[in-house]
């Protein structure tokens, strides 16, 4: 019996067209976690929120990501009471959850030292091999005695010795580290692995700045500038230097580092050397499309740090960075007050 050539040639296409689905279903996605710790509410600035919702919106609307490839935890995670210092001096706030605009919530899960620590633990063990993981942490950091740190809602600090140790157990294809704390330079000795990439703000022994404009974070704003192609308000921004049509992490690295106007040195290592200029945000083509999150657990209750002797009006002005400073072995970035 003949077959028809016809029939022939729609199995043909067929097979290839099965092959490249099974293909996209098997490529692996880029999985954002957004960390910012704040410390407490004397501490936890306004801005923290404006660059971790300016980088979550940048990767809803710009990268199109589906709300369960991002994993938040932001200070107090949700809870309704006060806990951001706003930036106009004018006292206190809830620190939104919704931060797309959609009207859902996105916050559920507060960045306590234990509630990072398992969050990542359960990524870890979600991820494949040939998913990707971008870490971005907003917060206070310090060093102390060589080791840096960021501090963690509640006042823990999660030291990094120990973030490298939960990074450690990641199974992907590579990862980026995107820290924007004081010392967050020094992270990079601890961090350092074969297919990571870790961008940092400032050196190990320097401070990290706002912005002197805008309620923003002057390195990791540009940065974020540059995957967005445009500016917090809408404004478009070109850092794709090679033209060709994606921004890679390098060429957002270099577009913020030239635009950093502040006392700090922004640092990077990526292992392999190549890697960097490789690293885009972009999604690969997926065939399930995701239209919900999955439950999320109860809101865990946080609190401020006890014993602190800082009233709100000091913390306002500003005033509470020497304080601070004369009791306890940490910088805070300097506080800019702007509307």
């Amino acid at each position: 019996m003949t077959v028809p050539i016809r029939f022939i040639l729609t199995n043909i296409c067929l097979v290839v067209f099965c092959c490249t689905l099974g293909a996209q279903e098997t490529t692996g996605r880029v999985h954002a976690v957004i960390v910012s710790g704040g410390m407490n509410k004397l501490l936890n600035h306004e801005r923290y929120w404006n660059d971790c919702t300016f980088l979550y919106r940048t990767l809803r609307h710009d990268y199109h990501y589906a709300k369960a490839d991002i994993t938040l935890l932001m200070s107090d995670g949700g809870d309704a009471g006060r806990d951001m210092l706003l930036a106009d001096g004018s006292g206190f706030a809830s620190s939104p959850s919704d931060l797309d605009g959609d009207g859902e919530r996105d916050v559920w899960l507060p960045a306590t030292l234990t509630q990072v620590e398992t969050t990542l633990a359960e990524l870890a063990a979600r991820l494949s091999g040939q998913d990707r993981l971008l870490l971005f942490m907003m917060d206070h950091g310090g060093s102390d005695g060589g080791q840096s740190h960021a501090w963690m809602w509640g006042g823990e600090r999660l030291t990094d010795s120990r973030l490298a140790q939960l990074l450690d157990a990641f199974r992907v294809a590579s990862m980026a580290v995107v820290m924007g704390m004081c010392h967050s330079g020094g992270f990079i000795s601890e961090l350092w692995r074969d297919g990571r990439i870790i961008l940092t703000s400032c050196g190990a022994d320097e401070q990290s700045w706002a912005c002197s404009d805008k309620p923003y974070d002057e390195f990791v704003y540009h940065w974020t500038c540059a995957m967005a192609g445009h500016d917090h308000e809408g404004r478009n921004v070109s850092a794709d230097a090679d033209g060709d049509g994606q921004t890679t992490i390098a060429e957002a690295f270099d577009y913020a580092r030239r635009h950093d106007t502040k006392e700090e040195t922004p640092q990077y290592c990526s292992t392999p050397a190549a890697l960097w200029g490789q690293w885009t945000l972009s999604q690969p083509q997926r065939n399930a499309i995701i239209t919900s999150q999955e439950d999320r657990p109860p809101v865990s209750k946080c609190y401020d740090l006890q014993g602190q002797a800082i009233d709100e009006a000091s913390a306002m002005r500003g005033k509470y960075i020497k304080k601070i400073n004369a009791k306890q072995s940490f910088r805070p970035s300097p506080i800019i007050i702007i509307k």
